[in-house]
């Protein structure tokens, strides 16, 4: 509510000046502040790209765990390690990964003759995008995997019988019995997801901070800046009710689901 209530003022602690109310107009410079439309627009696009490839990774891992494989009880333990560490220590693990000079993934990608000099995974626009993008989709694999496995489990095994007796394959057995029967889960991991994605802070301010200049400027890091950096906390604060308002809608579609269920 005081976050609500600042963006209608002026306050920015670096000037001495007596705060003023002013209206809508830190909103009105907001969307014309080509960094924050930036900011949004890759947000909302990153938050759609990883929602698409963690899906279709959990999906794949739920399947797979699902099945009677070898050491099934270890590899579900061992797929929630992403999950469990923390943020902040992954984008650290990452950070390290990734280093140009003595990465592990470049030391990896040479020995295997795949690259003939170490790549700069993140002092380059696009590089340091893609290597954002993987490593929040490598970080929520685990969650998306989990509660997929807990809704095949929930699905009568008589229904695949069935369906065998009928002489269905397994594709069109995925396609009739699976996915109708999980859409309700799949639902609920897609807004669930895409919240804590959109706000995703830690592992970029750690991994890149926002940079190389503005590459991985997400909307959380552009608010981040305004208050930490700037100390623009009205206009920060406009931002912040932005993007609660973004929030608000899968946010509602959630609880409506929820509510049903």
């Amino acid at each position: 509510m005081t976050g609500i209530v600042k963006s209608f003022f002026n306050e920015n602690l670096l000037l001495p000046r007596p705060v003023q109310f002013v209206g809508i107009q830190n909103y009105c410079d907001l969307l014309a502040d080509p960094m924050f439309l930036n900011a949004l627009g890759r947000s909302i696009i990153w938050t759609l790209i990883i929602l698409v490839f963690e899906m279709i990774f959990g999906m794949f891992f739920a399947i797979v765990l699902n099945a009677n494989i070898f050491a099934k009880k270890l590899f579900r333990c061992l797929i929630l390690i992403p999950w469990i560490i923390p943020n902040a220590i992954s984008g650290i693990i990452w950070k390290w990964f990734l280093n140009e000079s003595y990465g592990m993934l470049n030391y990896l990608l040479r020995y295997a003759r795949i690259i003939k000099r170490n790549l700069p995974w993140l002092s380059t626009n696009e590089l340091a995008a893609i290597s954002i993008v993987c490593i929040i989709i490598w970080k929520n694999i685990p969650f998306v995997t989990i509660t997929l496995l807990a809704g095949f489990q929930a699905i009568p095994k008589e229904l695949y019988e069935a369906a065998q007796v009928d002489g269905a394959g397994y594709i069109k057995t995925f396609l009739r019995i699976t996915l109708p029967l999980l859409s309700h889960i799949v639902i609920i991991i897609a807004i669930l997801t895409s919240i804590w994605n959109f706000n995703q802070l830690d592992i970029i301010q750690v991994v890149t901070r926002g940079g190389p200049g503005v590459a991985t400027l997400s909307l959380p890091i552009f608010i981040y800046r305004l208050f930490m950096d700037s100390f623009q906390t009205s206009y920060a604060s406009a931002a912040a009710v932005i993007m609660m308002i973004v929030l608000t809608i899968p946010t509602i579609i959630y609880v409506r689901k929820l509510m049903k269920g």
